[in-house]
């Protein structure tokens, strides 16, 4: 068995990179989608986008296959272990065996986990801005699960940020300006307020989504004494993993849990057409334009992006220092709608502010030591 090199501190960052800017291109070609293209099928632009996700962990493979020596084969290999050490953590004897009904469990929970806020945020995309700045709230119900459903330590000062944020939110919410002329509203689209709410329970879900893949997908690890010891043994079926490189290379295993959310969403979630047909909530047609295909291909592929990116970062730095630095898709954002002509309001200027305040006071110490660890190493767990 080949043991990879565990080290780069750079690389949380390039996923980073790739979180922030496939989140602001999926919102704002999202927003255009749903308003400006009236193209009124918010479903079937999640079923594209997370359709799309199941590429991640084969351009993944084919990246690292062409920029370093090792082979698709080898990597695969040893990315099966991982996932088999990942589901069924301290048992050495049993790393090649795969846990398929555990795995299958996982990929529905983590489905369900992720579409269910979805679902619930495409619609609030009325309001670009606006959405996203409630959407970032969910550092603080992260927070607030952590310690009230999970037992973690209670902190005045991240109690406090918490406060803050509401304080942000109420001033964005019911201080905004009006829907600007760049901004179309479709007739079955929800208003403004109900978009607000969507965003927030979207927000609450989408925290504990982060929070159980944060707790249940990266368990301890199998030390790789018991893999040596494991690996020296001589059975045709361990024989066959000699050449897997173990542990994976940075991020691999995010890009496959992804690959797999975008596999179950193929495989299951077209069976929703038909009913959403039946109930008039939205009728099933293609785009009929070059201009909307792009859009969508484009939002689908920046959404793999932000996907990629943020599950990477979840398994390096944990739910609540991922979602903190998340906040700089809020200044990203609100330079784009600028940049499109979008009128924003001084209070919701000061409500971005007010959350950016509470940003800083949850990121304290723990965002700087995060930074500082090796990427292999959880800050938040």
């Amino acid at each position: 068995m080949v043991q990879q090199p565990t080290s780069g501190r750079g690389k949380p960052f390039v996923a980073l990179i790739l979180a922030l800017g496939g989140f602001v291109a999926q919102t704002q070609l999202t927003h255009q989608i749903l308003t400006v293209m009236n193209y009124d099928r918010p479903f079937f632009v999640i079923y594209v986008t997370q359709s799309v996700f199941t590429v991640s962990v084969i351009i993944h493979l084919v990246y690292l296959a062409t920029t370093t020596k090792a082979s698709i084969s080898s990597l695969s290999k040893g990315l099966n272990i991982t996932i088999a050490r990942r589901l069924r953590p301290g048992s050495s004897s049993q790393l090649i065996r795969f846990p398929y009904l555990r795995f299958f469990l996982i990929v529905l929970t983590l489905t369900a986990g992720f579409t269910t806020p979805t679902l619930l945020w495409f619609p609030a995309m009325l309001q670009a801005s606006y959405a996203l700045l409630i959407w970032n709230t969910n550092a603080f119900f992260a927070y607030l699960i952590s310690v009230t459903l999970l037992g973690r330590q209670h902190q005045h000062r991240k109690f406090a940020a918490v406060v803050l944020a509401t304080i942000g939110v109420v001033l964005v919410i019911y201080g905004g300006s009006m829907v600007s002329g760049n901004n179309v509203l479709h007739t079955r689209l929800p208003s403004r307020s109900v978009g607000d709410l969507l965003a927030l329970l979207a927000s609450i879900l989408y925290a504990g989504y982060q929070l159980f893949y944060d707790t249940f997908i990266e368990p301890p690890l199998v030390p790789l004494q018991a893999l040596d010891a494991f690996s020296s043994e001589s059975t045709p079926l361990i024989e066959e993993y000699k050449d897997a490189i173990y542990p994976s290379p940075y991020g691999l295993e995010s890009s496959f849990w992804t690959s797999m959310i975008g596999l179950c969403t193929i495989s299951l979630l077209w069976t929703v057409f038909p009913v959403l047909q039946g109930l008039g909530v939205e009728e099933f047609s293609l785009p009929t334009d070059s201009r909307t295909v792009l859009a969508i291909l484009g939002a689908a592929f920046s959404g793999a992006m932000f996907m990629t990116g943020t599950m990477m970062l979840l398994a390096s730095w944990g739910a609540i220092t991922t979602s903190v630095t998340s906040l700089l898709t809020i200044v990203l954002v609100f330079l784009t709608d600028l940049m499109l002509g979008a009128a924003i309001s001084i209070w919701s200027i000061v409500g971005s502010l007010v959350t950016a305040a509470a940003m800083l006071v949850l990121a304290d110490s723990s965002l700087v030591s995060s930074i500082l660890v090796p990427a292999t190493q959880e800050s938040d767990a």
